[in-house]
């Protein structure tokens, strides 16, 4: 399936659609994915991890082709995955859970698994950004087998311990960093909720509400499915006086897209506008958001793809909701791939090396009646659209 797959051919978001690898296992579900330069030769590449099983990276090379590695047999973490130099040698390691993975330097070549806390299972969200303001990242993350805390990574990660921070209540999904209340520090919203870096130096909490999300519908209403989002913290405004948040429904059908105005910049008041609401036909759950400039016209359009396994009345789509005035006040939803393949923990780049953002998707687990006959698989949209200023 290599070629354009496009509803509207004058919609100037334009993707070129990749099936790159429908030979995974199909008995286990994949959660955790990654973006970033293991090999070091400038150009980014995609890591998918199973929940309980092999950890595997994607190489785009000049030609178009991609070639899998297996970086690792077994992972420790759910979802969420990030690529950092954890220990300093100017290699790339990975992240997810409670371990990470040491660069080996040579992609066919194992990275050696390293776990820092083997107590937390299931981590669904894992971040890293400079919690105690010492100028060096912190890794932040929330499972709701235990709660959202902060680890210090110390300077020898292997040997020494890793001190655990606790910061609050966990929800299933829906954490992300950034300055709330505009002291210069990071904080931390978790779906309804932030929590405010009170000293600056993360060893204090307080909770603020943000707004309620959408409540899981009557025939769909499991408990993780409660409270659960994507999210994403940035000034929508443009106006430089405050941080956002970008919000989507993650685990429900029939969910809404939407963002969260921090109206004084101190998070004390918010207002709450819509960008995508439910559509009949009902839609599947928007596991996974992006946000970024797809038009090149210098505001931030948002990103969603439905779910195969939490599944609306109609075949997944990917869609591109456009900030039409720059300001996140109209927006115009393109659909940018209708092909019954679904969508989970997408990940942006610019894979191709042309200055646009491409998107690479794959599903939680494989749904029977997909376009590929009920195969695992991993996609990668390619942006070829216009350029727009």
């Amino acid at each position: 399936m290599n070629a354009e797959n496009l509803t509207d051919p004058l919609s100037k978001f334009r993707f070129k659609n990749h099936i790159i690898d429908t030979t995974l296992p199909t008995d286990i579900s994949y959660g955790q994915t990654g973006v970033g330069d293991l090999d070091n030769d400038g150009k980014p590449e995609y890591i998918l991890g199973a929940r309980v099983g092999p950890l595997y990276c994607y190489k785009r090379h000049d030609d178009g082709q991609w070639q899998r590695f297996t970086i690792s047999e077994k992972s420790p973490g759910s979802v969420g995955g990030i690529c950092v130099d954890i220990d300093g040698d100017g290699w790339m390691d990975y992240i997810s859970g409670g371990g990470w993975y040491r660069n080996s330097r040579d992609l066919n070549k194992p990275f050696e698994l390293h776990v820092f806390d083997e107590k937390i299972w299931d981590v669904h969200d894992i971040f890293m950004g400079d919690i105690d303001g010492d100028g060096e990242d912190e890794v932040v993350i929330m499972s709701d087998r235990r709660d959202v805390s902060w680890y210090k990574i110390p300077k020898d990660p292997i040997n020494d311990p890793w001190p655990c921070t606790h910061i609050g209540k966990a929800v299933h999904s829906g954490i992300a960093l950034g300055d709330i209340d505009g002291d210069g520090d990071l904080d931390i919203v978790r779906t309804d909720i932030w929590f405010e870096n009170v000293n600056g130096d993360g060893s204090k909490w307080v909770e603020h509400p943000i707004g309620p999300n959408t409540p899981p519908p009557p025939d769909f209403c499991e408990g993780f499915t409660f409270n659960a989002t994507r999210c994403h913290v940035l000034d929508m405004t443009r106006n430089g006086k405050q941080n956002d948040v970008v919000f989507c429904d993650a685990e429900i059908p029939g969910g809404k897209v939407w963002w969260m105005e921090n109206v004084n910049g101190d998070g004390s008041k918010w207002v709450r506008h819509e960008i995508a609401l439910p559509l009949n036909p009902r839609r599947g759950a928007f596991h996974g958001l992006c946000v970024g400039d797809f038009d090149g016209d210098g505001d931030v359009d948002v990103f969603a793809a439905e779910m195969e396994a939490v599944g609306g009345n109609a075949p997944p789509r990917y869609r591109i909701w456009e900030n039409v005035d720059g300001k996140g006040l109209k927006w115009k939803e393109h659909v940018i791939l209708d092909a019954n393949l679904g969508g989970h923990e997408p990940v942006i780049a610019d894979f191709t090396g042309n200055g646009k953002m491409d998107i690479i998707a794959k599903p939680w687990h494989a749904s029977p009646d997909n376009a590929l006959g009920g195969k695992m698989f991993v996609l990668f949209l390619e942006n070829v659209s216009p350029s727009v200023q």
